[in-house]
């Protein structure tokens, strides 16, 4: 099973400075909006539409935790092309509200890469205000 290939767009005055569009695979996350990463920081980010809201006028907090899952995704494999990593565990605190037309970045911090298991911990911010802890467990696939 070969990795699919992570695309990088050219950047558009919609582009926030530093950050470059993804492309995203077919599939859920195509659902989600658009997602930036940082040209040099392991930042996974996006804007916050009405797409995002639950019915306290807030972002779900399912979709927060598909930005920091998708986040250790794209920064995993931005550093190991190759690798196809699969969310073993995700532990999350939610710890503030999201709000419609916020930019939200996950920032991740990889502690271990193994040949088995992979640790992090990704902190998602408005700003410069937390508003999601996780931490989280991945393995790579089994060969068939």
């Amino acid at each position: 099973m070969s990795a699919p290939m992570l695309v990088l767009l050219p950047a558009t005055s919609d582009t926030p400075h530093g950050f470059r569009r993804v492309r995203s695979s077919p599939g859920f996350m195509t659902t989600c909006g658009d997602f930036y990463v940082h040209e040099s920081e392991p930042i996974l980010a996006t804007r916050i539409t009405t797409a995002h809201l639950n019915a306290q006028d807030i972002v779900h907090g399912g979709f927060l935790a598909t930005l920091a899952d998708s986040a250790y995704g794209v920064i995993l494999r931005r550093t190991n092309p190759d690798l196809i990593p699969r969310t073993a565990q995700l532990s999350v605190s939610y710890l503030g509200a999201v709000r419609e037309g916020e930019f939200v970045e996950a920032r991740v911090t990889l502690h271990k890469i193994g040949k088995r298991l992979m640790n992090g911990s990704c902190d998602v911010y408005v700003g410069d205000r937390m508003v999601l802890q996780t931490t989280a467990v991945f393995s790579p696939p089994m060969p068939s």
